[in-house]
């Protein structure tokens, strides 16, 4: 007479195959887990993923800048702009390789423009916007023009 096949307790068994896999195949388990979508939580601020954090002033007399960079697969690049309730704030974003988008993100981190290339609109509060430039695909060398009126 054949024995039942012992029953198994499933979390302790798939942590114990995701275990055994992760140190058997590491590299393996890293590719599936990047592949693997996890959730985005849109409230984060973005500037605790920026790479780079730049303040933006405009030079006396002026009321814009042109800001050259570069940004990596996977990595965004954050400015800062100081800007007054009322004011009007355009951005325009251009890059070689056509894929350079930003966001824009207001003094409460509240995300108020996502993965635009141009916007100009009324800023509803006074304080530090963040202007946290990312890309499609691939990376991306940019050049953004930043105004305010």
């Amino acid at each position: 007479m054949n024995k039942p096949a012992k029953s198994f307790k499933y979390p302790i068994n798939l942590l114990t195959i995701g275990l055994s896999a992760l140190m058997i195949f590491p590299t393996s388990v890293k590719a599936i887990s990047s592949i693997v979508s996890s959730p985005v939580n849109s409230e984060k601020p973005v500037i605790l993923m920026a790479k780079v954090q730049q303040r933006i002033q405009f030079k006396k007399g002026t009321n814009s800048a042109e800001i050259k960079g570069g940004v990596a697969r996977g990595t965004v690049n954050t400015y800062l702009i100081k800007a007054k309730k009322g004011q009007r704030m355009k951005i325009e974003i251009q890059s070689l390789e056509k894929n350079a988008v930003f966001n824009i993100v207001d003094p409460n981190t509240k995300t108020i423009v996502k993965e635009s290339k141009s916007w100009s609109g009324e800023l509803s509060q006074t304080g530090d916007y963040q202007i946290a430039i990312g890309t499609e695909r691939g990376g991306a060398s940019y050049s953004m023009s930043v105004s305010i009126k």
